[in-house]
């Protein structure tokens, strides 16, 4: 098992929390902000649409070889940490 752990900056752009998972994994998300959503999707994601993460939650993504999940914020600098563990 292999497990990469990061924390990424979110702004106003669609930023990807992890690029191209080389294998199935699961990706575990947490909005570290305490005070805004991030809003989780593709490439494409604005935000208020896509799959909104609330400020400090977290939640855990299953990512298949190839995808990219994206973040955006209303905020210039929103901390995004990520877990991606794979088998």
């Amino acid at each position: 098992m292999s497990v990469f752990s990061s924390v990424v900056t979110v702004g106003t752009v669609a930023t990807a929390l992890h690029n191209n998972a080389p294998t199935p994994g699961i990706l575990h998300v947490s909005n570290l902000d305490n005070t805004d959503t991030v809003f989780l999707g593709s490439a494409s994601v604005v935000v208020n649409s896509g799959h909104s993460l609330l400020k400090d939650t977290t939640q855990d993504f299953q990512l298949y070889a190839g995808d990219t999940l994206y973040g955006i914020s209303s905020k210039a600098s929103h901390s995004v940490g990520v877990v991606f563990i794979r088998p």
